[in-house]
């Protein structure tokens, strides 16, 4: 047998959205401090590529000069330093290679997590406005059944009747409304999981 449902059932729906909306303002807050973070740390890892590939002309200058000299058996440089070098080099042209493709995935991310928090801010804000228009929608609904049973006039009963069904359609465009925005954070959402996979993707050796 199924409960009866009563006004107070959707009048607690009402406050328990009211609820949900704080905490996903709260995460929404929470997220946009973490994106600054993930920022931080992909301008850090710019700077230190950077710092690199600085570093890596200055092998390639030293390196010029030491195939100069490896020709000339009194110039104390042995053909293992050239490789040595050589592999050095190579090898920090491929961090730099990896790092930029890193850069890049965590920036195109924190792009879309950006865009999304806007997106469940737009979630947040019409569930508030649901929830609000819920609770006016049921408080409205027993007054006019409070007018229903002290059997007033038939002419203001239609006023009441009138204003209730101005409650609900408010009610039901905020409700359009909400699930508009849900479908939109959904969609998001998912594309921001997509980024995820390419961001792990882009994860290479590096030192």
């Amino acid at each position: 047998m199924c409960p009866i449902i009563t006004h107070e059932d959707e009048l607690e729906l009402a406050s328990t959205e009211k609820n949900l909306v704080s905490h996903i303002k709260k995460l929404a807050k929470a997220q946009s401090n973490l994106i600054n973070a993930q920022n931080k740390y992909a301008e850090a890892l710019r700077k230190a590529n950077i710092e690199r590939d600085m570093l890596n002309r200055t092998y390639r200058d030293v390196l010029k000069q030491m195939q100069t000299l490896v020709r000339e058996k009194r110039s104390n440089i042995k053909d293992e330093e050239v490789n040595l070098f050589q592999d050095i080099i190579h090898k920090n042209d491929e961090y730099i290679e990896a790092n930029n493709k890193y850069i890049d995935a965590i920036k195109n991310l924190t792009v879309k997590k950006e865009y999304f928090i806007k997106k469940k801010e737009e979630l947040a804000n019409a569930l508030d406005e649901v929830a609000g228009k819920r609770g006016a929608l049921i408080k409205k609904a027993l007054n006019v059944e409070k007018a229903k049973n002290k059997l007033i006039e038939g002419e203001k009963l239609k006023i009441l009747d009138s204003e209730l069904n101005d409650y609900q359609r408010e009610f039901d465009r905020a409700r359009d409304v909400l699930i508009k925005k849900i479908n939109q954070f959904i969609e998001v959402r998912d594309e921001i999981d997509e980024l995820w996979i390419q961001l792990k993707n882009s994860v290479s050796k590096s030192s």
